[in-house]
């Protein structure tokens, strides 16, 4: 059950374990590991690699840390702050200098904890991760607890949400947060297992199965801009472990090739280097290179295609190694808001009366769409999956057309206004 946490500072996928609006550059941490058994000798910068140029440039002027945990890590667009773990401790970056704004141990006031596979959720700017412990029922007996938990970076507590645990360990494959359907996701026995982000209770839980081939499901976040969990397919357990991007269903655990030809690449880091930029539609990596040397990869979630490639380490310099690890795009998610009403009766933005009868067709749509209410339609607001508003119209009628021939295709949100309150429809161009 207990991780070496000095191990997890670089995984590979051979391994398993039971507001910056249309921002270009990619954050990260920068970081030198130490030599031999001195792994104290390690440096760790914050860095930003602007896609556009290649050009990877250290923010940070000194380092932050010796060693980081890669199990994770947040990043927060409003106040503009990069979260990671050394190995106790949780540092809050300023994006802009590079400077903590923050250091604080990890505290669990239940029993002491890690705190892993982490990742900010911008519908409610909350960092939701996994408090894992283990516990002695005995003598050679340890059993392990896993519960959905919250971290406040500004003392380092973790409050547990699950009420009891979910589980007894995770696999080092990734996590993804639905900000849309309030729902984290993460891999543990072949299985994909969503936690309701409201009171921590399983949601969902579906064996993993690839129809097209695979072993493993790695790396995988969530993209706002069409609500599609992507990550990396591993078709063997040792190196070289050519991956090809794909797509999973958390709701079936299909899991379906993007990429139609392996990527050029002999394996990847894993579990916190991947995000996506949801504007330009590219799944970013790290990846190690078939000749030596190691990159960050940019992919078409689209085409499953590499459109971008950046070395960082090249071949031969391994004495010198620099690797950019736990890959955060500021973009991915940015804005998001909860569609699905809270269970226990509160909810963040939502109103909790009782619903109307609310249709609306044709969905998908094309150049228009009609909304139709049992109740008075008072107004509609309609958002993308990034929570930005495109549409807004006022109205005074039970049944309301709505133009959108200048709407990108894509998924949208649409809020509807009546007397009982504000009811949301996921609509599909």
């Amino acid at each position: 059950m207990t991780l070496n946490k000095s191990l997890l500072a670089l995984l590979f996928g051979s391994l398993q374990f039971a507001t910056f609006a249309q921002s270009n550059d990619i954050y990260g941490v920068m970081r030198t590991p130490g030599q031999g058994t001195n792994v104290a000798a390690g440096t760790v910068r914050l860095g930003k690699l602007d896609v556009n140029s290649g050009v990877l440039t250290p923010l940070s002027p000194s380092s932050l840390a010796s060693v980081i945990v890669a199990t994770g890590a947040a990043l927060d667009p409003i106040t503009q702050t990069y979260f990671f773990q050394t190995q106790t401790d949780l540092v809050a970056v300023n994006m802009l200098d590079g400077l903590p704004s923050a250091q604080n141990a990890l505290s669990n006031p239940i029993a002491p904890s890690y705190f892993d596979n982490y990742r900010f959720n911008t519908s409610d700017s909350t960092i939701y991760g996994l408090a894992r412990r283990s516990t002695s029922t005995g003598i050679g007996q340890v059993n392990g607890e896993l519960y959905l938990a919250t971290i406040d970076p500004a003392t380092g507590v973790i409050t547990q949400i699950s009420p009891q645990s979910v589980g007894q360990t995770y696999a080092v494959q990734g996590c993804a947060i639905n900000p849309h359907e309030m729902v984290y996701y993460y891999s543990n026995q072949g299985k994909i297992i969503g936690l309701d982000l409201y009171n921590g209770q399983v949601y969902s839980e579906q064996t993993i199965t690839f129809p097209q081939g695979g072993l493993f499901f790695d790396n995988y976040t969530y993209n706002c801009a069409d609500t599609t969990i992507y990550g990396l397919i591993r078709t063997s357990t040792t190196i070289p472990n050519v991956p090809y991007l794909g797509k999973i269903d958390p709701q079936t655990g299909v899991v379906t090739r993007i990429s139609q030809q392996p990527l050029p690449y002999n394996s990847y880091t894993i579990n916190g280097s991947s995000t996506i930029d949801p504007d330009n539609g590219v799944y970013y990596f790290s990846a190690l290179l078939p000749q030596g040397g190691y990159a960050v990869a940019g992919v078409s979630v689209t085409t499953g295609l590499v459109v971008f490639e950046q070395l960082i380490t090249p071949q031969g310099t391994a004495s010198n190694s620099l690797f950019f690890d736990l890959l955060r795009h500021p973009s991915d998610c940015s804005e998001a808001t909860p569609t699905r009403v809270n269970p226990n009766g509160s909810n963040v933005g939502l109103a909790n009366a009782s619903k109307s009868v609310l249709k609306v067709a044709p969905n998908p749509f094309e150049q228009q769409f009609t909304v139709c209410s049992d109740q008075m339609i008072e107004a509609l607001t309609l958002r993308d999956a990034q929570g930005k508003i495109v549409l807004q119209q006022a109205a005074n009628s039970n049944t309301l057309e709505v133009a959108t021939g200048s709407l990108q295709s894509g998924v949208y949100f649409l809020e509807v206004q009546t007397a009982n309150g504000v009811e949301l429809v996921k609509v599909v161009k």
